[in-house]
């Protein structure tokens, strides 16, 4: 029987927590990290290409982008976030112009709902890859 791991039965759930543990670390930690950058990225690129352009010389698109928020291991688990931002003082606009808002002459300037649309599109695509991904054991 060489080549057969022989675990005591008092060893048992120690080595199985321990497989999971390494399991997790490896694989799970790893696409999480992968499939939120993918993400993130296909989140800021669909944005900047929808945003609404307007008459200014500084376009509210070329502000759009993405950080990382949060990005740790714990030992419990990791802890890793993207936010989605705009720069500057252009972050104001994002409400308005995604919900819509009054116009100066009594009107109404519908929203396009351009963030809306490509974060319920991008996350739909998201949990489904992470998903596969997690169940392939990180292929």
């Amino acid at each position: 029987m060489s080549g057969v791991n022989n675990i005591p039965i008092d060893d048992l759930v120690s080595a199985i927590s321990e497989t999971l543990t390494d399991y997790q670390r490896n694989v799970i930690d790893t696409v999480v990290s992968e499939e939120t950058k993918k993400a993130m990225k296909k989140l800021v690129e669909k944005t900047k290409a929808t945003a609404p352009v307007g008459n200014r010389t500084k376009h509210y698109r070329d502000n759009i982008s993405s950080k990382v928020l949060n990005k740790s291991n714990l030992g419990y688990g990791l802890n890793y976030s993207e936010l989605w931002y705009v720069k500057g003082s252009d972050y104001r606009l994002s409400h308005l112009l995604n919900n819509g808002h009054a116009l100066r002459d009594g009107g109404r300037f519908e929203g396009t709902g351009f963030i809306t649309k490509a974060a319920d599109e991008i996350e739909t695509a998201y949990l489904e890859n992470l998903r596969a991904a997690i169940e392939n054991g990180g292929r």
